[in-house]
């Protein structure tokens, strides 16, 4: 089993919902607005959907929004042309250490197959960020995989859950269409390991309701979101 590629799912992903339709990414866009962030990076931001979201609805002075997918930036490129507030990137690389007071990483996590490349990019987020700036993680639960959900569910099993890394394959519905692809888990206690190993400390965990997540499972949360403080 190999991981999905990241470019050749992005495309059919943003396709399955706008993100106001998302709840997650509404009740970051939430968070959002209690932290009131002047400059915002959106890592792993699709074809920036949700960069639009937030510059029509929270009065940010800066919006970045990154995708290692060439064909992200380039429709990232068109949706956002209109809005003066938001840049779209090729690279972080380039931009300057402690620029953003707020970095979003929505559903990158599960995309990451190794310890390394997980460090990586927490360690690039830390640089970004200004001293006490914010991470907003989005994942899926790590510890409700074995769960079907609505418009999700994935083949994990339970015993593989201390076996970080582990692949796993995930069907997205959205009416009538299914996207397949291939997540990679990451336990709790590795993700905190991850963070505080890249410089931040966890300030809260939000798994959301069945009411917020679109489940239809009581018992089950669909979203974990993590806010991380840099040291």
């Amino acid at each position: 089993m190999n991981v999905t590629d990241r470019k050749a799912i992005a495309v059919a992903y943003c396709a399955t919902a706008a993100p106001q339709e998302r709840a997650v990414l509404a009740f970051i866009r939430g968070k959002l607005a209690t932290l009131q962030p002047k400059r915002l990076l959106d890592y792993g931001g699709g074809d920036g959907q949700f960069a639009v979201l937030c510059a029509e609805s929270l009065p940010l002075q800066e919006i970045v929004t990154y995708d290692p997918a060439p064909q992200m930036t380039s429709l990232a490129r068109s949706l956002c042309a209109d809005f003066k507030q938001i840049r779209v990137t090729e690279t972080t690389e380039e931009i300057e250490s402690g620029t953003f007071d707020v970095v979003t990483l929505n559903g990158v996590w599960m995309c990451l197959t190794s310890r390394r490349a997980c460090l990586d990019v927490l360690s690039e987020v830390a640089r970004l960020l200004r001293p006490n700036g914010r991470l907003l993680a989005s994942v899926t639960h790590s510890c409700f995989r074995t769960r079907k959900f609505s418009n999700y569910f994935t083949d994990f099993n339970n015993s593989e859950y201390f076996n970080d890394g582990t692949l796993f394959n995930v069907t997205i519905r959205e009416g009538t269409r299914e996207l397949h692809i291939v997540d990679a888990h990451w336990s709790l206690t590795a993700m905190s390991s991850q963070l505080n190993e890249s410089g931040f400390a966890i300030e809260n965990l939000y798994e959301l309701p069945s009411s917020t997540s679109g489940s239809n499972q009581q018992d089950a949360s669909l979203w974990l979101v993590i806010v991380a403080r840099k040291l």
